[in-house]
């Protein structure tokens, strides 16, 4: 009987993923998670830069850290749930839970063997895995970076387990572990830092820290999967067959939907040949990037793919209106955010890490993040164009056109790094994701007659872009005024609300009115957003 009602839920579940509120609210959900997430993290680099400086040391840690950071996105989150998602979706649809259950037990199987195998290979050959993902650092930098490597590793492991368990999750509408765990991920790594820095302790202490960390990642997910009812159960010849289309999907999927990731790894490849600290400093670029990267492109994503996996077994010609409001719901939330990050790019820095930046590497920093920030549209809506491909069942093409535009990023790199050094390697990723949305929008078109409505999101574009005028006019002249009005302060009080956190403290809120004033007189403006309206 049991079984009997969690099959009950769960087909109930998957109905309510077509609901708009439905929509809204896990997006909000998945992005306030995120959004915490972002928080901690960012607390966390704060603390790591107090910890390790900006150097040849906080060099070799990213680099160590990031390969199985990037695999777990690049193959488990990325991929493995692009290539889940839609499969387990299905298969609740036409079959049972049994079948799920059988589905997963083998995809784990094969998986987590695989990455296992990874595993075993950088950590019995790190400096050769080094010597591939940082080529122009030193043999010193080198040894440093593969001790920590043999030691990180079996992270990838422990997050990409939870990355295939959270896809059941995310097919049923469930989305609050899979969204919150990254918090608790941070949380851990905090403590970390704050135990390292307070005895001493090497960083290698720090590196075990973070393996515990995805630990408890993985036995948070396996609850919750048994809790909703799934369970893992001997595969069958039927197995089998739907493994093999969730291969077909994984295997595209793992090219196209990890190419910010390669970009980004390409990026920072490059950058070891430039002076010791660069590699850091784009490391946190990439940090405040992914704040409404992470917060409004990739959640909502996540939100849409199931949606749109449904859609197109029900309501296929729904797609193009869905994709017109997805982009300028997108584009409503992130464009505030991105301004506002441009404006105060070099503050970021000076302000936050200011006992282990230089003036110089605050500019850079901030030039850095500002190169980025040009493409987080684009970055987050390649992210649901490609749930467009993937909800009609094409995987290559999408793959075809990523691959291309990796190549475009890597060119750009070798171009602009000679003119510009690491804020052209940034640059670089961002036009290689304008690149790839244009790419993307046609050959939906060509393909599935997915029509992008240019002509309504110009005239949404032209009604926004007056209303932001308007307002940051508004926004502007009050901050320049709060900042001379503090500036005729005496002593130390100055200092601190200008130059240190305090800035934080008067301009956090003044940019949270700037968004609720946007959000408030969007209808003066007549701006219209179906998700919202």
């Amino acid at each position: 009987m049991k079984n009997v009602a969690n099959k009950k839920n769960i087909s109930n579940d998957c109905a309510k993923i077509a609901n708009k509120d439905s929509i809204l609210k896990k997006a909000a959900q998945v992005g306030g998670s995120t959004m915490l997430s972002r928080v901690f993290g960012i607390i966390r680099e704060i603390m790591l830069t107090n910890f390790l400086g900006v150097g040849a040391m906080s060099d070799a840690f990213i680099i160590a850290f990031k390969l199985p950071n990037s695999l777990r996105k690049i193959f488990a989150e990325g991929a493995l749930s692009a290539a889940m998602v839609p499969s387990v979706v299905e298969t609740i649809r036409k079959k049972n839970i049994s079948s799920v259950n059988k589905l997963l037990t083998l995809s784990f199987l094969v998986f987590e063997g695989i990455l296992l195998i990874l595993c075993a290979f950088a950590m019995w050959k790190p400096s050769l895995v080094i010597m591939f993902c940082a080529p122009g650092f030193s043999a010193e930098k080198t040894i440093f970076c593969a001790r920590l490597l043999r030691i990180l590793m079996p992270f990838v492991f422990f997050i990409s387990s939870s990355a295939l368990l959270a896809g059941p999750l995310q097919a049923i509408g469930h989305f609050f572990v899979p969204a919150i765990s990254p918090v608790l991920l941070n949380i851990v790594f905090i403590i970390g830092i704050f135990v390292c820095t307070a005895f001493g302790l090497p960083i290698e202490i720090f590196c075990f820290f973070i393996l515990f960390a995805g630990l408890l990642q993985l036995l948070l997910h396996l609850i919750t999967y048994f809790r909703l009812g799934f369970s893992f159960e001997k595969y069958d010849k039927d197995t089998l067959k739907s493994f093999w289309h969730v291969i077909k999907k994984f295997i595209p999927c793992l090219f196209s939907m990890s190419v910010v990731e390669v970009s980004l790894f390409i990026d920072t490849s490059f950058g070891s040949y430039l002076p010791d600290g660069s590699v850091s400093l784009i490391n946190y670029a990439e940090r405040f990037m992914g704040i409404p990267l992470g917060v409004f492109g990739v959640a909502f994503a996540t939100i849409l793919l199931p949606h749109f996996s449904k859609l197109t077994l029900y309501a296929p010609k729904r797609i193009k209106f869905y994709l017109l409001e997805a982009t300028k719901l997108i584009f409503w939330i992130a464009i505030p955010a991105v301004l506002m990050m441009m404006f105060f790019s070099t503050e970021i820095f000076s302000t936050l890490f200011s006992k282990k930046f230089t003036i110089l590497q605050s500019q850079e920093a901030g030039s850095i993040l500002i190169a980025y920030l040009f493409g987080v549209f684009f970055f987050s809506l390649n992210k649901i164009l490609l749930n467009v491909f993937y909800s009609f069942h094409s995987m290559w093409t999408p793959t075809f056109i990523s691959i291309f535009g990796t190549g475009v990023n890597f060119c750009m790199n070798m171009l602009l790094v000679k003119m510009f050094l690491s804020v052209g390697l940034a640059m670089a990723t961002t036009i290689s994701a304008i690149v790839q949305t244009c790419l993307y929008i046609i050959v939906l078109n060509k393909m599935f007659g997915v029509k992008f409505y240019l002509g309504k999101f110009v005239e949404f574009l032209l009604r926004y872009i007056l209303q932001l005028s308007v307002i940051f006019t508004l926004i502007y002249f009050v901050y320049r005024a709060i900042y001379k009005l503090i500036g005729l302060f005496t002593g130390k009080l100055p200092n601190f609300l200008l130059f240190k956190l305090g800035f934080w403290l008067w301009v956090g809120p003044i940019c949270l009115f700037a968004f609720l004033l946007i959000y408030y007189t969007r209808k003066i403006f007549k701006v219209k957003l179906y998700f919202l309206d």
